[in-house]
């Protein structure tokens, strides 16, 4: 029975620290509307107690009378401990009646979505 201990100790003290690894992230979307031009700002904001590295990708998707546009930002990044981190900055010019989506998702080593963030924009009806 010792020597089962022995060898769960370090498969728990693993989990323990991926448990408290990216899963401590939180991916936030900053908007700032002026005038016609809709600025976004991807922010991950490490909760945990250790540096962690991760990608981030600022998807967004624009539907309106004006056309069609979609963009992708992404990369890799660094945050320290109990720090927050600017990711990635893109405008597009809205219209009250255009679609648009954001989303901001933070990946770890392996590709697994730790953490994310959206934004959904209807369209205004018209009124007769």
């Amino acid at each position: 029975m010792k020597h089962l201990l022995f060898s769960i100790i370090p498969f728990l003290a693993a989990f323990a620290q991926k448990a408290e690894g990216p899963a401590s992230c939180k991916a936030q979307l900053e908007t700032h509307l002026t005038g016609d031009n809709l600025t976004i700002v991807g922010h991950c904001q490490n909760q945990s107690a250790q540096t962690v590295t991760l990608r981030y990708e600022l998807l967004t998707d624009k539907r309106g009378q004006s056309g069609t546009s979609h963009n992708t930002q992404s990369g890799a990044v660094a945050v320290a401990s109990q720090q927050s981190a600017v990711l990635s900055q893109t405008t597009i010019n809205v219209a009250p009646t255009d679609f648009y989506k954001v989303k901001l998702r933070l990946l770890d080593a392996q590709g697994t979505v730790v953490a994310e963030d959206s934004l959904v924009h209807h369209p205004v009806a018209s009124r007769p």
